[in-house]
């Protein structure tokens, strides 16, 4: 018998030893431990041992006189007996890591919050990595979205995430977009947007801010990229507060929406490009 099988016995969770001395069972039939040891190479000491454990995985039967003699379950049947004993054994492992668990969770329970969230800082260097994390905040979020952002990232923003955005409004989740005023908006995305959310229009905004839950902010901006576009996300009640008085500012300031208007330029530019 070549090497290739203690190979794989070896790769499936047995010992060097184990491997061994069941690959010797398997060549010599039933065996003494003795019989094992010289055939297998497998030092005396560590003989009893290893078979002790092949018989606990379901590689070897053990039959009971003197001296004790251990007899090699067929390659199949020993398999089907390892994946079971590997599995109980996983389940222990699960059960046990649970109880742990619970234990670590009541012991913690009367340790007080940190004063302040974690400030940590995210980047994305592309308008598709900017639109899964909006996806990935508004998801999450349960109390409020508000937007500053211009007419073609306010339609990307309603294509990918008009039914998240439903999902929202339905739960009572508060939505408001200030929407720039340097470009249209199809008529189509008002009407979907304004069901489930408050639009204002203003002249001009630098960037776009997308707050989240009173603490959640993204700012994205035009960059030299391949892709044009840089995203920045973070956890941060100060700078959540600093840039939601600045929405407010700007939610002053606006106006509604001129729907009709931007259904004149929109069927203009569309006869336009025919």
């Amino acid at each position: 018998m070549t090497n290739e099988p203690r190979m794989y016995l070896r790769e499936i969770g047995l010992s060097k030893y184990e491997a061994c001395a069941y690959t010797c069972l398997l060549r010599r039939g039933v065996s003494t431990a003795q019989e094992v040891s010289d055939g297998a190479d497998v030092p005396q000491p560590r003989v009893y041992d290893a078979l002790d454990q092949l018989s606990n995985k379901g590689f070897v039967d053990v039959q009971p006189g003197r001296p004790k003699k251990f007899g090699p379950v067929t390659p199949d049947d020993a398999i089907e007996r390892f994946t079971e004993f590997k599995r109980r054994h996983y389940d222990e492992q699960l059960a046990e890591i649970e109880r742990l668990g619970q234990q670590f969770v009541g012991s913690v329970e009367d340790t007080p919050e940190p004063a302040g969230r974690s400030e940590i800082c995210w980047t994305y260097s592309n308008r598709h990595n900017i639109l899964e994390k909006l996806a990935e905040l508004t998801e999450s979020t349960d109390s409020d979205i508000r937007m500053i952002t211009t007419p073609l990232s306010f339609e990307h923003i309603l294509n990918h995430h008009v039914e998240a955005l439903s999902r929202c409004a339905e739960a009572g989740t508060t939505i408001q977009a200030i929407v720039s005023e340097d470009g249209t908006v199809p008529a189509a995305v008002y009407d979907r947007a304004s069901e489930i959310m408050d639009i204002r229009r203003v002249e001009n905004v630098e960037g776009r801010i997308y707050l989240y839950d009173d603490s959640h902010v993204l700012v994205a901006f035009a960059d030299d990229n391949d892709d044009g576009y840089v995203g920045i996300s973070t956890t941060s009640d100060t700078l959540y507060k600093t840039k939601s008085q600045l929405f407010e500012l700007l939610w002053a300031d606006s106006h509604p929406p001129d729907r009709a208007a931007d259904r004149i330029t929109t069927v203009d530019a569309n006869k336009n490009d025919a």
